[in-house]
This record gives C-alpha cells, sequence and structure tokens, in this order.
C-alpha cells in the first residue's frame, strides 16, 4: 500500500525518552529527524528513503506547520483573539508576525453588514417612493401629491450618504467578507 509523502507514527518510548532526546539533541537533530534517520537506516530502501527525507515535502507547498511552546494565559488570548476575528491560529500570528493589518472582529464585521443590509432595504423603498414621486408629477396632479413625499425626500441625501459610507467601509476590506 503506497503512504503519502507525510506519513505520521506516533512511538511510545516506554522510559527511553530522555535517551532519545539527548542524541537527537548530541547530533543536532530534532527528536523527529532522530526517529526518521533511525527508520531509514532499518529498512531495505535506503537510498529513496534518504533521497525522501533530504527533498521539500512539497515545493509547490505554502503552508508550514509549526509548533509554539507558550505561557498557557498567552495561548488563552491568542485563541480568544483569534477566534474573535474568525482566524485560525494560524492565520492570526501569520497576521501579526507580517505585519498585515487584522480583519475586524467578526461580531463588527456581522453589525456592518446587517447595518448595510437594512440600509439597502431603505434606499430601495427610497427609490420606490421618488418613482411614485415621479409617476404622479407626470399624471399632473401636482403640489399636493410632491407634499406627501417631502418628508422622505428631505432625507434622501443623509440617507445616500449613510449608505455609502457603510458600503465604502465593506467594499474596501474585501479579506474582511464573510
Amino acid at each position: 500500500m503506497a503512504g503519502s509523502s507525510r506519513d505520521r507514527v506516533t512511538i511510545d518510548l516506554r522510559g527511553i525518552g530522555e535517551a532519545v532526546r539527548t542524541a537527537a539533541a548530541g547530533r543536532g537533530q530534532s527528536v523527529a529527524a532522530f526517529a526518521r534517520q533511525a527508520l531509514v537506516a532499518s529498512t531495505d530502501s535506503q537510498a529513496l528513503a534518504i533521497e525522501q527525507l533530504d527533498s521539500p515535502a512539497s515545493p509547490s507547498r505554502s503552508v508550514a506547520k509549526l509548533h509554539l511552546r507558550m505561557d498557557e494565559r498567552e495561548a488563552e488570548v491568542l485563541i480568544l483573539k483569534a477566534r474573535a476575528l474568525g482566524l485560525s491560529y494560524g492565520e492570526y500570528v501569520g497576521h501579526l508576525v507580517t505585519g498585515t493589518p487584522l480583519p475586524a472582529p467578526v461580531a463588527q464585521r456581522d453589525a456592518d453588514r446587517a447595518a448595510l443590509r437594512r440600509s439597502c432595504d431603505q434606499l430601495a423603498a427610497l427609490a420606490g417612493d421618488i418613482n411614485a414621486l415621479i409617476r404622479l408629477l407626470r399624471l399632473a396632479k401636482g403640489a399636493e401629491a410632491a407634499r406627501q413625499f417631502g418628508d422622505r425626500i428631505r432625507g434622501l441625501e443623509a440617507d445616500v450618504r449613510l449608505h455609502i459610507d457603510l458600503a465604502s467601509r465593506l467594499v474596501a476590506h474585501p479579506e474582511d467578507k464573510r
């Protein structure tokens, strides 16, 4: 059976863990690299296995797995902040390392989208009112009909500006979309 290039094995070292870690450190290797080397040495296909160990897992792969050791409280904060932003732990740390701006918190993005939906609904209703006003004016029922829509028309500019501000915030940051 053919295995993937990233097969994983968990080994119970049964008390020899310290000796293995010391031997690996003495060779300047991680325990995983030390174990791979020992396994390769015990197989018949050494040349192929050593060639696979020396080559990168996948040159086209752009994601690397990284393990971090940190204070438990710091880890809890990392988890909470990543969740609040809707990011994986790796994405969150990646933003911090590269200095890439963090997206707005999920709750804020949800609130912005809800506000944008309400604004769109209001503008759609306003557009209907304006069309009705135009039809009434064309029928020459004139001034009285126009007055009925006066309050809605006066707020048109403010409503449109608010809508444009909300929409611009969401459009300006496409990475925040969910």
